[in-house]
């Protein structure tokens, strides 16, 4: 990297700025410094993705193995960078773990032999094997960035580039991931770049750090263990999070400091401030929490934790009144929290979700803060005066007038906190509010929640952090699979380890390590680069690794208890709990024989006859096409009991729901000459309206039965191959199509949070905001929209970066691993459906109604 300067399109000044430095192989750098320092442009900076990919403007050059990035296709750079974002969700584009890890070989154009040889090396190196079949979602956030960084390990890159890849995880995902680094440490012909800030994981394997100051100049470059410990104070001012075990020197102690919480206001004696009796919430039918009893007591720093999928988030907005409980209550003094008006329960009770942008409903970051204290009527002198005083002590002043979905993350993520804080609620609930801050910020943070709890307010954050658990919380409620594990003082609960493992969390303790010698070499130099460290040597106090250390590589096994064959570890089990998924790909078995036909066979078929059903008016026709889809699905696809209680049962039932209804609108003087069947005054419903009725609902229900077809029988993976190897479709539309179908659960799901956040913001603001008519609803609908789209934009931007980091698009053409032919039962089938049509159609034509 010669003097890298990197400045994104609207922004002023660039970030990094005048970066030098040069990575060898088996180092492991680890990149640091404060929000807005440019450490995430800098990693896209190392593949092309950006200038080639991402909107922005490069001074200086960046060289991997000779090639400057610049000049050189994103597509072959990816075989010497690989890239392991920070969102594993956006690095997801196919149906199951081995058809991902091959992605990127099968663009390459690898052979088909050697695709597989590669996939299932890499996937025995993170322990996934064994989960080949699985899809991606079904793995944990930890168990789906070992899946991308087996996707690295596949590409054989020299250079592996990962931006905070356990930001998102719990501490059983952070053992997950840094297990499956070890893998790649063990390599001395493979350099690893690594943008991290928990520092005391990542300090197991780094050999060397560079650090970033706020305005992204290089402050230093050294040996990991002896930088940053001679520079603890200096670091810690800068905003790094540091280790724990030099928190003490950033202090400026001699000893290492004991981490307690704030004050204990609000101890055991004092009454609740939130009741929680008999607790229920439900999601889709499923229990997902339980809480028979719990009190939050009143004053105090309550911290929520517990493995990724407990139910800490569930749990926080039944306490907030965002999600309202199935069975039982959440009581607020004499509230009824999840029953009394929005605007009633925002006098009391503060909400910061986890993505800030779900929560904005306004134009401006002036008026995004003054916003709730509008609805309490507020006078306008007070409301300009404190959010005065609010933008000024979250940084904010200078975009007062921006509208916050302009705002940095991290300027987001304080505008969401100030949200809750101007109000001054009695208790203010955050979920995840230090996520994406530096240390200097989300210090501020904390020490103005522990301000405000020490004033008697109560706070309740939901976190990952045990440090900040330790450091500021008074109580701690520990979740457990959807319950309760443990509750009370936080001091009491911490220092039972047990209980901790239990749930799937560390020890605070842990969260401490004794550093590994530093290695020989010189000094750190500040502002210096291409300074080359070395491996940390064994020595007397540091023995070489054994099995139970991370750092072991020889034998994956040793690292990942499921990485063995699975005829050599019977216990762990061989299939997916597989749900119900469109997307997912499973095997058929012979009697299901339509999932071994062609896609386009199976539309081939169908459409003929879908398009005549249209032209038909009789009842005869759509009736005997309906039992012919049937007794297809019937006999050839693999039906739930479920479903084919919908099929035989719901679709009848809807026939004769929408006969009646189009026959109610059509005219009686079109059918005057049929029987009456029933009068209303002067209205008439006759037997010929019925009949007509009757005819167009099956119509509609036949054109369904011969949709499912192929529709519950075809996967998406395999509809996408089919129209590339024989329609030739190009594979970037098709497979550009694939990932964005995965957006589609998500996107319900973004919609649903949103929904929630807007109702604890907007609604019973009065006006249309407020009201309950069509035009309110309406109002409220295109409030969603900005949200959604940014969110919609955003993922769309990542999983495209993601893409072509495994080299999408680098050939014309690509391996296909799966090939889907068309056989000569393909052809069979559709001339056997064409000609029953034909037949049916032939046979009913002289019963077309009038």
């Amino acid at each position: 990297m010669h003097d890298l300067s990197v400045t994104h399109a609207g922004a002023a000044h660039p970030a990094p700025r005048g970066v030098s430095f040069e990575v060898r192989a088996g180092e492991v750098v680890l990149v640091l410094g404060p929000s807005g320092s440019g450490k995430s442009t800098l990693t896209l900076a190392l593949n092309g993705l950006i200038p080639q990919s991402v909107n922005a403007t490069i001074d200086g050059a960046v060289e991997v193995a000779g090639r400057d990035t610049r000049d050189t296709l994103v597509s072959r750079l990816s075989t010497e960078v690989a890239m392991v974002f920070q969102d594993p969700d956006s690095q997801l584009v196919t149906g199951t773990v081995l058809d991902e890890v091959a992605f990127a070989l099968e663009n390459l154009l690898l052979p088909a032999s050697e695709v597989r040889a590669r996939a299932e090396h890499a996937l025995r190196k993170v322990g996934l094997w064994r989960r080949r079949s699985w899809n991606p979602d079904l793995l944990s956030g930890g168990g789906r960035q070992r899946l991308a960084i087996a996707c690295a390990i596949a590409m054989r890159s020299r250079v592996i580039v990962l931006d905070e890849p356990t930001a998102n995880l719990d501490p059983q995902g952070v053992d997950d991931v840094y297990r499956a680094l070890a893998e790649l440490t063990a390599d001395a012909d493979r350099a690893i770049v690594l943008v991290e800030h928990n520092l005391d994981a990542a300090l197991r394997f780094a050999t060397r750090v560079i650090v970033l100051d706020q305005a992204g100049r290089m402050l230093l470059d050294g040996p990991a263990q002896q930088t940053i410990r001679a520079h603890a104070r200096e670091l810690h001012e800068l905003g790094v999070w540091l280790p724990s075990e030099l928190l003490a020197l950033a202090d400026g102690d001699d000893e290492p400091a004991t981490m307690a919480p704030a004050g204990d206001a609000g101890g055991e004696t004092e009454p609740p401030a939130i009741r929680v009796r008999d607790l229920t919430v439900q999601k889709k039918g499923a229990q997902v929490l339980t809480v028979p009893h719990l009190d939050v007591v009143a004053g105090s720093f309550t911290a929520v934790v517990g493995a990724n999928g407990a139910g800490k988030t569930t749990l926080l907005q039944a306490l907030g009144g965002v999600v309202p409980p199935s069975r039982g209550a959440v009581m607020l003094g004499d509230l009824d929290v999840g029953r009394v008006p929005p605007r009633l329960l925002a006098r009391h009770i503060g909400f910061v979700f986890q993505n800030p942008e779900h929560q904005f409903i306004t134009p401006t970051v002036r008026d995004e803060l003054a916003h709730g204290l509008r609805l309490q009527h507020v006078p306008q002198p007070e409301i300009d005066e404190r959010v005065a005083g609010m933008l000024e002590r979250f940084g904010l002043a200078h975009k007062a007038e921006v509208h916050p979905f302009r705002l940095s993350g991290g300027e987001k993520r304080r505008l969401s906190v100030g949200t809750a804080l101007i109000a001054r609620p009695q208790v203010i609930l955050l979920d995840e509010p230090t996520f994406g801050q530096d240390r200097a910020r989300a210090a501020e943070l904390l020490d103005l929640l522990r301000e405000l709890q020490r004033g008697g307010t109560t706070i309740i954050v939901v976190t990952h952090d045990l440090r900040l658990v330790a450091q500021y919380s008074t109580q701690t409620v520990v979740l457990r699979d959807g319950a309760v594990h443990a509750a009370g003082p936080t001091a009491a609960l911490l220092a039972d380890e047990r209980m901790l493992a239990e749930a799937g969390l560390r020890p605070a303790a842990e969260h401490t390590h004794e550093p590994h010698p530093v290695p020989p070499g010189p000094a750190p130099r500040p502002g210096s680069g291409g300074y080359a460290a070395t491996r940390p040597a064994p020595s007397p106090t540091h023995p070489p690794a054994t099995s139970g250390d991370v750092r072991v590589t020889e034998d994956a096994t040793r690292i990942f208890p499921d990485a063995a064959d699975a005829d050599a570890a019977p216990a762990e089990p061989t299939t997916a709990p597989t749900p119900v998924d469109p997307y997912a790909e499973a095997p058929a078995s012979g009697r299901h024989w339509l999932h071994h036909l062609n896609p386009l066979a199976k539309i081939a078929a169908v459409l003929p006859a879908m398009a005549l059903l249209v032209a038909t008016r009789d009842l005869a026709t759509p009736a005997v096409f309906l039992a012919l889809s049937y007794a297809v699905l019937l006999t050839g696809a693999r039906i739930t009991r479920r479903l084919a209680a919908l099929l035989l049962l719901g679709v009848p039932i809807g026939v004769l729901v929408l006969a009646v209804g189009f026959g109610v609108w059509i005219d009686p003087s079109q059918v005057a000459g049929s029987p009456p069947l029933l009068r209303v005054a002067d209205w008439t419903l006759h037997q010929g309206a019925l009949i007509i009725g009757l005819a167009t609902a099956l119509r509609l229900a036949a054109i369904l039965g011969l949709a499912l077809i192929g529709g519950l029988t075809t996967s998406g993976p395999d509809l996408v191959r089919a129209g590339v190897q024989q329609l030739r479709v190009p594979y970037r539309i098709g497979y550009t199509a694939l990932a964005a179908y995965r957006f589609v659960p998500r996107f319900g799901y973004e919609l649903s949070v949103i929904r929630a956040a807007h109702r604890v913001r907007a609604h019973g603001s009065g006006g249309l905001w407020g009201g309950s008519g069509p035009l309110a609803r309406l109002v409220r609908g295109w409030g969603y929209i900005m949200p959604l789209l940014a969110s919609g934009i955003r993922h769309a931007e990542r999983v495209a970066l993601s893409m072509d980091a495994r080299a999408f698009g680098a050939h014309p053409t690509r391996t296909e691993r799966h090939t889907v032919p068309f056989r000569t039962r393909d052809t069979v089938f559709i001339a056997a459906v064409i000609a029953a049509s034909a037949v049916i159609f032939a046979v009913t034509f002289p019963w077309q109604l009038p």
